[in-house]
């Protein structure tokens, strides 16, 4: 069969190039549309992305701007002067950490010993352990029969 044969023959009246070009031209419109539309589920999924990035950064503005309220000195004073009871603290009192020393020592020889001599200032104990949480109010039935055997009330 020579290249001359595949051109002049023919298949129920049709040349056998006619039908392959057919072929290959169907083929190709299929890809170009199975192209176009993986190409605009895309392009819907970027935009639904880009919505979200979007809603993202006007949470985060929204939520700094509650921080950035939340943090105002005024109110923070406010709200522990309302429900702690605390008052700020008074000029005479606050010192940079370089006159702590100083203030330290200062406070020790200002008492005096029981002795009557000034004494070194004493570390103040260790803040006590919390107490254990109590046990828990269900008997295990080992107790429930001993309790029962004796004549106990549950």
């Amino acid at each position: 069969m020579s290249l001359s044969d595949l051109f002049d023959r023919r298949v129920r009246g049709f040349r056998v190039i006619e039908v392959g070009a057919l072929a290959v031209l169907l083929a190709l419109a299929l890809g170009v549309y199975l192209s176009k539309t993986g190409a605009g589920r895309e392009g819907a999924e970027t935009a639904k992305v880009q919505r979200e990035i979007q809603d993202e950064r006007s949470r985060i503005r929204m939520l700094r701007a509650e921080v950035a309220y939340l943090e105002q000195p005024e109110r923070i004073e406010r709200l522990s002067s309302q429900y702690l009871g605390l008052q700020p603290t008074v000029a005479k009192r606050e010192t940079d950490p370089d006159a702590l020393v100083e203030i330290a020592r200062d406070a020790a020889m200002a008492k005096p010993a029981k002795g009557g001599a000034a004494s070194t200032p004493v570390p103040p104990s260790p803040v006590p352990p919390p107490p254990a949480a109590p046990a828990t109010t269900a008997a295990s039935p080992a107790a429930s029969a001993s309790a029962a055997a004796s004549g106990a009330p549950r």
